[in-house]
């Protein structure tokens, strides 16, 4: 409801327009009965039959005035301006009718604008370990097809849910106006439909929740097979991957096929019952006609195209409550995503901090992804400013976590982190990662050009500082010699480059924000002999008189180092230069360097 209120002007000049397409709906065929008793009766005077109850002597004394209005002139006459009020009728009841559907898709159109939005506003705005446990193929789902499938319930709800009911009370009053026993043998049939239009409706709900989730997971094997196209064609996995897809696939097929027996299954059901009533309402009127005279000819035609024209809103008011039921099962995934919590906040009196001028020191920092099971326990270390400190250690020990906590892309558990004796907890967020550059292990390269891969969240840079970025970075030589410079499109991912290039890009994109702070998260590990010497060459560049972390397996990368220290079983079990901790003869870092030298 929030977000349809911020369009409550095209919401209610939508719902005016529907009051006065219902309005000329049933005035385009109430014109039915003075055009019958014109070709076929002649120009009598309607006499009303009905009894005078108060409802039924005013529709009377409406119908008499309106008859005798029409019929003061001649026959020719008459029919001439029958004609000419139904062409009326029905321009201004399709001309309300349009102005209703473009004012209620501005509403539409803009809740799922919001939506959207604040969809992607909040992913951005979760912490690393939402992307850990949650599928990429699910966030998809939930950013397309489920919001996609709540632009149907907002029309269903606002617009549709009172057209259709006001469409029905205007031709039930022109009902009763004519015959309130015929109309009572047709509203028979409501109770019956509303009771099997709330019992499918309710079953769509859990039907569309398991539907939206098979397609979930089909886009999550969509997304992985292009990923790893390289790898599922190296294996063979071919045969694996596509009977896999085809197994979701059939599932999905048979989920959305039941859910569309059951939507299906609304609209005939209502119509049928609605042509028995119909049926009924046909013998008894008949007879009306030919045994008693209590009805006249033109008014029992009048009738059937009345009734005859409740069908269709009482059979889209089944498909109205399908519609609002199946928005209801994706408004649940899409609400799950928006009212997750955010992990990372940011104090309201926390600090700006432009400048790093001292150390990073951690006490006493414990952290784990999940309870119980603690990837860090106590670590203690202090970085000095402008310090080479490696952390080494054997795979899945922790290293990156270390990283991510400094950068505050998770809070930690327990203990703090100080920057120039602040915690972090107090430093603004941008205002923190400003100070920090970071060039990752696995590079992450938009599929956008390379100027705009490397200047990426940055505003106001100059050619001269993007061209002095890529030089240090050594990346400038390859860059010119591709296609278009610059401008050249790296690809998704960044596959239209080695790995050697995206990593220079990498290491030019954190040059150019001049970080005071650097991390390297394993940088080099996965590179040839030739591309790592290039970027070895640029990261001492990029290290130079700045504070920098060094993550790293290989250990011919930190012998240089001020510090190391190493990390085993989560914990700090060894610190000191290269030349210190070698000659600890049981300690994990002599273990580490000689099985890599050895």
């Amino acid at each position: 409801m929030k977000y349809v209120k911020r369009y409550k002007l095209s919401l209610v000049l939508s719902i005016l327009m529907s009051i006065l397409f219902s309005v000329f709906s049933a005035l385009s065929i109430y014109l039915t009965i003075p055009l019958l008793k014109t070709l076929f009766i002649g120009e009598e005077q309607t006499q009303s039959t009905l009894e005078k109850t108060d409802i039924t002597s005013i529709y009377g004394k409406l119908q008499s005035y309106f008859e005798n209005l029409i019929f003061s002139a001649g026959k020719e006459q008459t029919l001439l301006v029958i004609c000419i009020l139904i062409l009326i009728a029905f321009l201004l009841k399709n001309i309300t009718g349009f102005y209703s559907s473009i004012f209620m898709q501005y509403v539409e159109k803009g809740v799922l604008r919001d939506l959207r939005n604040e969809i992607y506003f909040r992913i951005n705005s979760l912490s690393l370990r939402y992307f850990t446990k949650e599928k990429t193929g699910n966030l998809i789902s939930r950013m397309t097809n489920d919001i996609n499938s709540i632009q149907s319930g907002i029309s269903a709800a606002f617009s549709s849910a009172l057209k259709e009911p006001l469409l029905i009370i205007i031709f039930l009053i022109l009902a009763v106006s004519i015959s309130w026993q015929m109309t009572i043998i047709a509203l028979l049939v409501f109770p019956v439909t509303v009771l099997i239009i709330s019992k499918i409706g309710s079953s769509l709900k859990r039907r569309s929740i398991r539907v939206q989730q098979k397609l979930s997971d089909i886009i999550s094997i969509i997304s992985e097979s292009v990923y790893g196209a390289k790898v599922i064609r190296s294996f063979r996995a071919e045969k694996y991957k596509n009977a896999l897809f085809e197994n979701e696939s059939d599932e999905h097929y048979r989920l959305i096929m039941k859910s569309a027996y059951a939507s299906e299954m609304t609209s005939p059901i209502t119509e049928y019952l609605s042509v028995i009533a119909g049926v009924i309402i046909i013998w008894f009127g008949g007879r009306e006609i030919l045994v008693t005279n209590s009805l006249k000819p033109e008014e029992f035609l009048g009738f059937l195209f009345i009734i005859f024209q409740i069908i269709t809103p009482i059979k889209n008011l089944g498909t109205i409550n399908n519609r609002i039921q199946e928005s209801a099962a994706s408004g649940e995934r899409i609400f799950e995503i928006i009212d997750q919590p955010i992990e990372i906040k940011e104090k309201a009196d926390a600090v700006e901090k432009k400048d790093f001028e001292d150390s990073i020191i951690l006490k006493d920092v414990s952290f784990s992804y999940n309870a119980g099971k603690p990837i860090l326990q106590k670590i203690n270390l202090e970085i000095k400013k402008s310090e080479v400190v490696a952390i080494v250690g054997p795979s899945g020990v922790g290293k990156s976590t270390f990283a991510d906590l400094i950068g505050r892309f998770y809070d930690v558990t327990d203990g703090e982190i100080l920057i120039d004796g602040i915690g972090i907890k107090n430093i603004r967020i941008n205002s923190l990662r400003n100070l920090i550059g970071i060039v990752p292990q696995e590079t992450i390269l938009f599929n956008d050009t390379i100027r705009n891969n490397i200047i990426f969240g940055l505003e106001g840079v100059t050619e001269e500082d993007l061209i002095n970025a890529c030089k240090f970075a050594n990346a400038y030589n390859f860059i010119m010699e591709s296609e278009n410079g610059l401008d050249t499109i790296a690809g998704e991912r960044g596959l239209k480059l080695s790995g050697g290039e995206k990593q220079r890009i990498a290491i030019a994109r954190a040059l150019l924000r001049n970080p005071k702070i650097l991390i390297l998260d394993e940088a080099t590990s996965s590179l040839d002999t030739e591309s790592e010497h290039l970027v070895q060459e640029a990261l001492d560049k990029l290290m130079h008189n700045r504070t920098s972390i060094v993550i790293a397996h290989r250990l011919s990368t930190v012998r240089e180092a001020d510090k190391i220290a190493v990390l085993e079983n989560g914990k700090i079990t060894q610190t000191g230069t290269h030349d210190e901790l070698i000659n600890q003869q049981n300690g994990l870092y002599k273990k580490l360097y000689d099985l890599q030298f050895n």
